[in-house]
Order: C-alpha cells, then structure tokens, then sequence
C-alpha cells in the first residue's frame, strides 16, 4: 500500500497538483482564523455561546469555523454556490441561457461569468446581514466598521471563488468542493472532544457514544457503496460487413450511477436553506419566524429532504439526457435485447433512471436527516459526525479526490490505488 503512494510523487505532473492543492488549503485555513478588524475576541466568543450557534450553525460548518471567528473568509463560498444553483435553475427556464449553454465553451464561459457577478451581489448583501448581526461584538462600531467590514467579506468570498478554480484546474479534485470539505473537516476535532466532554460530565450515556461511533462507521460504508453503485443496461451491437472487415457483434452496457449527483444534490440542497434565514434574521419584524427555519428545526428536515430529492433529479436531467443516449446507441448500430430502438429506447432507459434514482434520493435523505433523529434520542451535540451534509460531503469529495488521483496514475501505467481490494475495495 505505501509503496502505490509514493507512486504519487513520482509523477512531477501530479506531485505539482497535489503540492498545489496542499498549498491553497493552508491558505483557506490561514484566512479562516483572521478576525476582521475591530471585533472583540471575548465578546465574539459570548455573542456565540449565548446566541449565534443556533441561527447561523450551518454557515460556520461550511466556512469550518472561519465565521465564528468572524475572519475574512467568514462568508465561506456559500454565495457562489447560491449563485451556481440560481443559474442551473434558470438555464433550464430561461431560453438565452439555455442557447448559450449549447454554445459549447464559449457559451458556458459567458454563463461562469454571470454566475461570479451573482455571487459578488450575494456576497454584498449577506456581508451587509452579518455585519449589521455582529454589531454588539465591534468595539466603538460606526460607518467606518459596515464599509470595511463589507468589503472584507465580499473580497473574501471573490479569493475563494478564485482559489477553487485554481484548485480546479491545477490542483486535485474539485476546487469548490475541496474548501467545504476541509472546513468541515478542520471541526471534527472540536466535535470529537465537545461530545467527550458531555458524555465524561453526564450529560449522555456511554453507550449512546458507542452508538454514534458504530453509525459512523455504518454511514460512511453507506456511502461508498451508493456512490460506486451502478445498474448497467446491456447494449448489443449487431455484426455489420465494410469490405472485408466485419464490425459488431459484441455487448456493452450503459452504466447508470445509483447517486448522478454525487455531493451536488446535498450542497445545493444545504447552501439554498441558507437564504431564509440570512434575510429572516435581517428582519427585526420576521424574528418569531427564526426558530421555524433554524437548522435542526422540523421545517427545515423537511425542506431538506425535499430539495435533495428535487436537486438529485434535476442534475440528473442537466447531466444525463435519454433522448441523445437513445440516438447515440441507434447512430452506432446498437440496441437494447428485448426494447425496439428509438423512443421506447429512451422511455426504457428513462424508467431505469427514474427508479434508481429514486434510491439514491432515498439514501441520502434518510443520511440528511439521521443526525437529527440521534441528536434528538441521544441528546449528544455532536451528532451531525454520523450523517447529513458534512459526513456526505467529506466521503463523496475524498472519493472523487481518489479517483482523479487513480486516473493519473493509471493514465501513466501505474497500478491503481484500489487494485486488489485497495482505498474503494475495487480492482484496477
């Protein structure tokens, strides 16, 4: 096994891209644990303990505590999600966008340049709620301390837009992808002994600590064996004569991934429940509605269950289209035993696509809300280690994170990390 990792760095290429990706997470770490200028240290950490952990607990988890220290990186990369989903949304909608989307790149370089203008506006308004939010923490608040505050936040959020990109593009694994997951990761530690320290006072019995580790360790078998999951449709293709050459005859399948989306569905799904309550708690006048959309609350299960299950479908139906798959299996001389090419074809394929992904939907609804339900029966604080957004996350980005790690490797003949029951118990 250590000898296929330090394959890693024989690779110049790829030890670059890892050196890089390793490099701007540092930078991502550093950032978070700058405070914006004029916040009390002391009365910040009371502000959080007596009120902010409830209202804007979902913030701090995908910042990886970069907002209850109040720094640059407070916001996190939150707006540019919101920005992403509001122009997945749209394209669909909106026929200008969705003509430059078949524009090829040119046309999805126009709609990445919409998008960052969105999140620059996103970012401004959200800069405006938090720093009105954390008033009582400035010492000898004024005019000065919005406008620099504001402008420290949004500038904040552009670097990491900017930095994801990069991480895209030059590093491993999906940039944006890769900040949340290592915020996430950088609060296990403070869960961990928070959840020791309650269950060692009394506050819960041992044996619910137990539990929460046999979940853990359950969930995240869970979803490794969702995301490597396949339902493959066999595709025969009928021998045909050109000359003297003979083509055909021989099967494939089409394999359709019981989760399309991957993490997309659960960061969509979290990133967009932000927004209620971003603009409730700006709204003096909308304060009784707060404990209806605070994370946790029954309103918010529910709302994030059902999003997941709309946004596990909706990618699916950006990313993976049956008409065209039908016509591409018809153009290359392929068929489907027992289905009659064309559009029964596709109506076949969409059926398969529909039920699997119904059991993807399934799952990671039922892994969303299973920090909830233990937290409610064991009263452990710490609960969100075992399932929802930040165990899904963590899992879905780390394999992802594998996989184009395997690709290089494979691409230039070295063995696979997983080969012979390896990291993904899968062979080469």
């Amino acid at each position: 096994m250590w000898e296929k990792v330090a394959h890693l760095w024989r690779i110049p290429e790829l030890r670059k891209r890892i050196l890089f990706t390793l490099g701007a997470i540092v930078i991502v770490r550093l950032g978070a644990l700058i405070t914006v200028p004029g916040i009390d240290s002391e009365i910040l950490k009371d502000f959080w303990e007596n009120q902010g952990a409830g209202v804007f607990g979902f913030f701090d988890m995908f910042s990886g505590g970069a907002l209850s220290n109040f720094s640059l990186f407070a916001l996190g990369v939150t707006p540019y999600i919101n920005a992403s989903i509001i122009f997945s949304l749209l394209t669909s909608v909106v026929p200008k966008l969705k003509e430059l989307q078949r524009q090829g790149r040119e046309g999805r370089r126009k709609i990445t340049a919409y998008t960052r203008w969105a999140t620059v506006v996103l970012a401004l308004l959200q800069g405006m709620v938090m720093s009105y939010w954390m008033r009582s923490a400035v010492v000898g608040s004024g005019l000065w301390f919005y406008v620099s505050t504001i402008i420290i936040l949004v500038t904040g959020t552009i670097f990491l837009m900017w930095l994801g990109e990069r991480m895209t593009e030059n590093g491993i694994g999906n940039g944006i992808s890769m900040i949340i997951m290592v915020g996430i990761l950088a609060r296990f530690p403070t869960q961990i002994s928070r959840t020791a320290l309650q269950i060692s006072t009394g506050g819960a019995s041992i044996i619910w600590g137990l539990a929460l580790i046999a979940l853990f360790i359950v969930v995240i078998a869970g979803v490794i064996i969702v995301q490597q999951g396949q339902r493959k449709i066999q595709i025969q293709y009928a021998k045909r004569t050109s000359g003297r050459r003979v083509y055909g005859g021989h099967s494939s399948h089409l394999p359709i991934r019981v989760n399309q989306g991957g993490v997309i569905p659960i960061i969509f799904a979290s990133a967009l429940l932000t927004l209620p309550v971003t603009l409730i708690s700006a709204i003096d006048s909308a304060q009784w509605l707060v404990p209806y959309v605070t994370q946790g609350s029954l309103a918010y299960v529910i709302s994030y269950v059902l999003l997941i299950f709309f946004f596990t479908f909706f990618y699916s139906s950006i990313v993976f289209e049956p008409t065209e798959v039908a016509k591409n299996i018809r153009d290359s001389g392929g068929f489907i035993p027992g289905v009659r090419p064309g559009r029964p074809t596709s109506e076949y394929i969409s059926s398969v696509l529909n039920r699997v992904l119904m059991i993807g939907a399934v799952f990671l609804a039922c892994v969303a809300a299973l920090p909830y339900v233990f937290s409610a029966l064991s009263g452990l604080t710490a609960a969100f280690l075992v399932g929802g957004t930040s165990l899904l996350i963590v899992v879905g980005v780390g394999m992802d994170t594998i996989m184009q790690i395997e690709a290089h490797l494979v691409m230039r003949h070295y063995e696979s990390l997983a080969k012979s029951g390896g990291l993904l118990g899968r062979r080469g």
